[in-house]
């Protein structure tokens, strides 16, 4: 597919990044959705949309704690979304990094343009966004995270071999019995299980595998 201009001549055909050069990796990181997840959404016709103006912008609460509780810690700080009203010609890149800037200090954001009709590679649930990012920032997705409030979010995380947490209002009463997968209700209980799941990881590859042997 060859790329087209939008009217305010950027480039579709291939994702947007905006990268803040870290001062040096930190090993690990923790990439958030946007729209649902960081911002609340636009209702146009019904439907749930995207900002496209910064009068339109709304945080949803708690990011700036969120992120404040997970830079404490040492992660890196990135945004993937999918927002393609930029293809569309309804969204132009300044107004984007308008956007963008009101979430504070980011370490890189990673936007896929495209609709779903034009069968792009980057879009979500696809996992290039998130390997692309973590090959710029030089983490491990192994040992990274990926907060969302959509299912596709989850399988993009899932798809890149990091662990999700999908934000929902009713957290099943049950763990998941999917790999990797975990629930939250909130940013801040996101940032707490991820939190959570580092240091009882660390644990684990400091101390080794547990053993089952009974004491006698």
């Amino acid at each position: 597919m060859q790329p087209r201009a939008d009217p305010g001549g950027m480039e579709v055909g291939d994702p947007v990044e905006h990268l803040t050069e870290p001062a040096g990796s930190r090993g690990w990181g923790v990439f958030f959705d946007r729209d649902g997840t960081l911002n609340a959404h636009v209702r146009r016709g019904g439907r749930r949309t995207s900002a496209r103006h910064e009068q339109e912008w709304t945080a949803l609460p708690g990011v700036q704690e969120c992120f404040g509780r997970l830079r404490a810690a040492d992660a890196l700080i990135g945004v993937v979304t999918n927002q393609p009203d930029l293809s569309r010609g309804l969204l132009d890149p300044a107004t984007l990094d308008r956007l963008h800037r009101r979430l504070g200090r980011l370490d890189g954001v990673w936007v896929c343009p495209h609709t779903a009709r034009q069968r792009c590679r980057c879009r979500k649930p696809s996992s290039v966004l998130l390997r692309r990012a973590a090959a710029r920032l030089s983490v491990d997705l192994a040992g990274s995270y990926f907060v969302g409030d959509r299912p596709t979010d989850a399988q993009a995380a899932l798809n890149a071999g990091c662990t999700a947490v999908l934000l929902t209002p009713r957290v099943p009463a049950r763990p998941s019995l999917i790999a990797g997968l975990h629930y939250a209700p909130d940013l801040w209980e996101a940032a707490s299980t991820v939190l959570h799941l580092r240091r009882t990881g660390a644990a684990r590859r400091e101390n080794g595998p547990a053993s089952h042997k009974e004491t006698v």
